[in-house]
């Protein structure tokens, strides 16, 4: 049972923090619709930096030959929009089946987590975990090297 709803103070950090550290925990569970729609509101709230992320990279890559030819030519945002909107491709999908890779909510906490870092120069001890984590989780679940 929860507690008595209360006002709180919050501000974009705090915010986003708290959003991130709520994304973590639901990859955990494996609870990928909450996580990425958590994460890309977390990375959504923060200021822009100026210097580049992981956004950036994944945007670039996203529309490399390369990728397009392994199958993997999704925009980057597709299952944000989708989990948020309802939309794929900017049309309603109504009813439609889709399957949400494990690597997708990876990739948006993963992206919130570089955004917090670039914005603050700073990181709090669960997103330096789930970094590490998720490096090995790629490395030697996966048999990838992360980027």
């Amino acid at each position: 049972m929860g507690t008595t709803p209360v006002p709180i103070e919050t501000h974009a950090r705090l915010a986003s923090m708290r959003q991130i550290h709520g994304a973590i925990e639901h990859i955990y569970r494996g609870d990928y619709e909450c996580a990425i729609t958590l994460a890309s509101a977390g990375e959504n709230i923060l200021p822009e930096p100026q210097v580049e992320y992981l956004r950036d990279k994944i945007n670039a890559l996203s529309i490399s030959e390369d990728i397009k030819a392994a199958g993997g030519a999704i925009k980057p945002n597709d299952f944000s929009n989708w989990l948020r909107h309802g939309t794929w491709n900017g049309k309603k999908t109504g009813d439609e089946v889709f399957t949400v890779p494990a690597e997708e909510s990876i990739s948006w906490a993963c992206r919130a987590i570089s955004k917090y870092a670039a914005a603050y120069n700073d990181s709090s001890p669960q997103m330096k975990s789930f970094q590490a984590w998720a490096k090995q989780w790629l490395s030697k679940d996966l048999g990838r090297d992360p980027p």
